[in-house]
C-alpha cells in the first residue's frame, strides 16, 4: 500500500496547492504529509526539517534531498567551507582568551 493510499484509509484530507504538489492534513489542520519540491515525493512531515515561515511549518524539501544538495555544496566549496570554519574558530577562540573572567584591578 502507497503512502496516498495509507493517509487517504485514515480518512485525511488530500489537498492540492497551485503548481500540482499535493498535501494531507488532520481534522486539526495540521501538515501530516506533503510532496518534496526536488524529488517530488509524497512523504510524512517528520521527513522534513522545521522551518517556522514554511508551510505546515515544514521545509519545502526532505531530509535526504537536503543532505544530498549540503554534501555537494561541500565538495565543491571545500576549500572556501574551511576558510570560513578556520576565521571563524579563530575569531571565537581569540574573543574566549580576551574575555577576562576576574577581571582585573589594576
Amino acid at each position: 500500500m502507497s503512502l496516498r493510499e495509507e493517509l487517504l484509509a485514515q480518512e485525511y484530507d488530500e489537498r492540492t496547492k497551485p503548481r500540482g504538489f499535493v498535501y494531507f492534513t488532520d481534522t486539526d489542520g495540521q501538515v501530516v504529509a506533503k510532496t518534496c519540491r526536488k524529488c517530488r515525493e509524497l512523504k510524512h512531515s517528520k521527513n522534513y526539517h522545521y522551518k517556522s515561515d514554511g508551510f505546515g511549518q515544514l521545509g519545502p524539501y526532505c531530509r535526504a534531498c537536503v543532505s544530498v544538495r549540503d554534501r555537494d555544496y561541500y565538495i565543491k566549496n571545500r576549500e572556501r567551507v574551511k576558510q570560513v570554519k578556520n576565521a571563524y574558530y579563530h575569531r571565537k577562540r581569540s574573543e574566549q582568551l580576551s574575555f577576562n573572567l576576574f577581571g582585573d584591578n589594576e
